[in-house]
């Protein structure tokens, strides 16, 4: 079997290769095609996968490739994990809306519009270049309008992925004082716009209303990935557990006076501490056992992809949350609404389980996002201006038409070497 690995030279992948050990096993005699367009950065990943698959005896091959074709020829898996004009575009992303006064965010509202514009084309050229009847295991975000892309405008299998809920679950452990071992929540709606009405211990049902009423709205503030306080307020006003990107929408303006306070996007303070990350890869690559750095994604962040990858490969029908055609899932969207929904994973993609209605207090919420995304995808797709900007007016964080219009000018400008489709 061959996996092809595309943004292998991102510092995500010291992650991959640890959830690949992780199932080292189940995929013996794989060959690892690993493709960037940074080859500096390919050569150090694709030399630290040789030496960690190496040091612990796993049955893999890795191959470099810096020509797209050649890194899918054969591929039976794409795995896709890039961001088109790196950590500058990102920070372009996040401080563009903010001057507006919306929030900057690469994946919500217009920053992940903006980003959506970028990733779109690549995947679409990844699409038309992989295999015929190859899996598409997405990890470019937003990944809900790249995977609606995708899967509404060619004939490619793709499977959108976001280990948001994992995370998630877990602080919503600690929140309740209960064991995330065992605990599972039924995330249903959109990707960084779900909600959990159900709750699952070692399979028997939590009496969530309950446990709400008896939740403490914790102190202290917000980190990059966590906003416990707000997160503990939202589920006792909602009556539901919501998503950590839930605090974008129902806390906006404050969020953005904290982020225009802060000085620095997200994208500047990753980009101070990358040369430090590299370098310390880049040594440990050339140790005979490596022990890479487990930030920015260099812990366990590909095990979920690489269990979705053997879900498929192996037909397990494992029950997992992912990023799908809705066909009914949740009843509040459209059937060809890419959702994010448990689903049963096997060898024919994955069967999104029957979940019901989003619940009431968040579905007219849920439901203008996703008409949003509709409009995001095909705009990405067409390149029309018109279209991007109804997208624009369609999200929630954008209330004028003006601020619209000012933002997406300025996006345009400046991500214009990435926007093909807009020439």
């Amino acid at each position: 079997m061959k996996i092809a690995v595309i943004g292998a030279g991102s510092g995500y992948m010291p992650g991959v290769v640890r959830g690949l050990l992780h199932r080292a096993d189940d995929l013996a005699g794989t060959e690892l095609a690993c493709y960037d367009i940074d080859s500096a950065h390919l050569d150090v990943m694709a030399r630290l996968a040789r030496n960690m698959f190496a040091a612990r005896g796993a049955a893999f091959t890795v191959s470099s490739h810096t020509a797209l074709k050649a890194a899918l020829d054969g591929a039976s898996y794409v795995f896709t994990t890039f961001r088109p004009g790196g950590l500058a575009a990102r920070h372009l992303d996040e401080s563009i809306p903010l001057k507006h006064g919306v929030v900057g965010q690469e994946t919500a509202g217009p920053g992940g519009f903006l980003m959506a514009l970028r990733s779109v084309p690549v995947l679409l050229d990844v699409a038309a270049k992989a295999d015929p009847g190859a899996w598409i295991v997405n990890y470019t975000n937003p990944t809900n309008v790249v995977t609606d892309a995708v899967a509404r405008r060619t004939g490619a299998r793709i499977i959108g992925l976001c280990d948001q809920y994992i995370g998630d679950t877990e602080m919503w452990a600690d929140l309740l004082g209960l064991p995330s071992d065992g605990l599972e929540a039924d995330w249903i709606g959109l990707n960084h716009a779900t909600w959990a009405e159900r709750l699952r211990l070692d399979g028997r049902e939590l009496d969530l209303p309950l446990l709400l009423d008896d939740l403490e709205v914790p102190g202290g503030g917000a980190t990059p990935w966590r906003d416990p306080s707000r997160m503990a307020e939202l589920a006792k006003t909602l009556g539901l557990l919501p998503n950590s990107y839930a605090k974008y929408y129902f806390f906006h303006d404050q969020v953005v006076e904290e982020l225009r306070a802060k000085g620095t996007t997200r994208a500047q303070d990753i980009l101070a501490m990358l040369p430090g990350y590299y370098e310390q890869v880049a040594a440990e690559s050339r140790k005979p056992d490596p022990d890479p750095s487990r930030e920015r994604g260099g812990g366990e962040h590909g095990e979920f992809a690489v269990d979705v990858i053997c879900a498929l490969h192996r037909d397990e029908g494992r029950r997992m949350i992912v990023n799908t055609r809705n066909n009914g899932a949740v009843s509040s969207l459209d059937a060809d609404a890419i959702a994010e929904v448990p689903s049963l994973v096997g060898r024919s993609g994955p069967v999104p389980l029957t979940m019901g209605p989003l619940p009431a207090p968040v579905r007219g919420l849920t439901q203008a996002i996703h008409a949003y995304e509709r409009l995001a995808s095909d705009a990405a797709v067409t390149g029309d201006r018109r279209t991007a900007l109804q997208a624009l007016m369609a999200h929630p964080f954008v209330r004028s038409k003006h601020t619209a219009e000012k933002i997406l000018d300025e996006g345009l400008a400046a991500h214009r070497d990435h926007l093909p489709q807009f020439r």
